[in-house]
C-alpha cells in the first residue's frame, strides 16, 4: 500500500454502499456515522454558544441532515452540501417533513460552491483527517471563501489516540449477500498501514463479488495534536479561537479522543 493511494471507487457514491451509509447515519444507537443523539445536541451546542441570535451557515458534508436540522430548528439559514445522493435526497425529505428551512446540494466540499457568504461553516464527523493534505488545503481554501469577514469555521480532528485503536496487517474475509460492501456474497481483502511519518493511517479493501468486476476502496485516517491542526488552520488563513477535546465522553466506533475546533477566517 503506497501513501495516498488512489481508490478506483468511492464509498459514499457507489450506490449499495452509500445506502449502508445512510443507514448508519440513522441509527441512534450508533456512532458509527453521525454519533448518538446526546452527542449530536452536545455538537449543536457548543458550536452555537458564541452566537446567541441566529445567522448562516453551511454544513460541509451534511450527510442526511442531521446536524443541519439542528441547526434550523434553532432559526439558522442552512444550506447543506453532500455527495452522497442518497444521504441528501432523505435530507430533503425529512427537511421539509419537519417544516424547518434548509437547502441541500448534491456536491463535493472540494469544488467550487455558488453560495454564500455564511457567518459559520461547519464539517463534522472528522472528514478533514480523512482528505489527503492536498484535499485538505483545497478545503480550507474552499471554506474560507465560502465564509463572511469574521466568519468561523467549526470542526472535528481525531487525536493521536485513535491509534491505539487500529493495528497494522492484512486479512481476509468471505461475506454472504447483502453485506456493507455488496448485495452479492463476496470476498473481502482488507489491508492497514501506519504512515507514521505523515500521521495516517490508511486502509485499502479490495472487494471481489462472485460475479462482476473487483472494486477497491482505499480510506485515510490523520491524527492531529491542537498544536500541529492550529498551524495548518494559520497556513491557509484561519486562526483557532477555541478547543474542546471533551465533547465525546463515549463512542462505540474508533476513538473517543476527537479535538473540536473553533477558528475564525483571519
Amino acid at each position: 500500500m503506497e501513501l495516498y493511494e488512489p481508490s478506483d471507487a468511492n464509498i459514499w457514491t457507489t450506490p449499495y454502499i452509500r445506502e449502508q451509509l445512510l443507514k448508519a447515519h440513522l441509527d441512534p444507537g450508533s456512532d458509527a456515522a453521525s454519533r448518538k443523539p446526546e452527542t449530536i445536541a452536545a455538537t449543536v451546542e457548543w458550536t452555537l454558544k458564541n452566537h446567541p441570535r441566529p445567522g448562516s451557515l453551511i454544513d460541509l458534508g451534511c450527510g442526511p441532515g442531521l446536524y443541519s436540522q439542528a441547526f434550523a430548528s434553532r432559526g439558522w439559514q442552512v444550506l447543506g452540501i453532500d455527495i452522497n445522493k442518497s444521504s441528501i435526497e432523505h435530507a430533503a425529505r425529512e427537511t421539509a417533513a419537519k417544516g424547518l428551512s434548509a437547502r441541500y446540494l448534491e456536491q463535493s466540499y472540494l469544488t467550487e460552491i455558488d453560495a454564500g457568504p455564511f457567518d459559520l461553516a461547519i464539517c463534522i464527523y472528522c472528514d478533514f483527517g480523512a482528505l489527503t493534505r492536498n484535499n485538505q488545503t483545497l478545503f480550507l481554501q474552499n471554506a474560507r471563501k465560502l465564509l463572511a469577514p469574521g466568519g468561523s469555521l467549526v470542526m472535528d480532528v481525531f487525536g493521536e489516540g485513535i491509534s491505539r485503536s487500529k493495528t497494522e496487517g492484512r486479512s481476509w474475509k468471505r461475506e454472504e449477500a447483502n453485506n456493507f460492501w455488496s448485495e452479492q456474497p463476496c470476498h473481502v481483502l482488507s489491508e492497514c498501514q501506519h504512515f507514521a511519518d505523515e500521521r495516517v493511517w490508511g486502509e485499502k479493501y479490495i472487494v471481489i463479488p462472485d460475479s462482476g468486476p473487483p472494486l477497491t476502496f482505499v480510506l485515510w485516517t490523520h491524527y492531529f495534536t491542537p498544536e500541529s491542526i492550529a498551524a495548518q488552520l494559520a497556513e491557509s488563513g484561519f486562526e483557532v479561537t477555541e478547543s474542546n477535546a471533551g465533547i465525546i465522553r463515549e463512542s462505540d466506533f474508533v476513538s473517543t479522543d476527537v479535538l473540536f475546533i473553533r477558528a475564525k477566517k483571519a
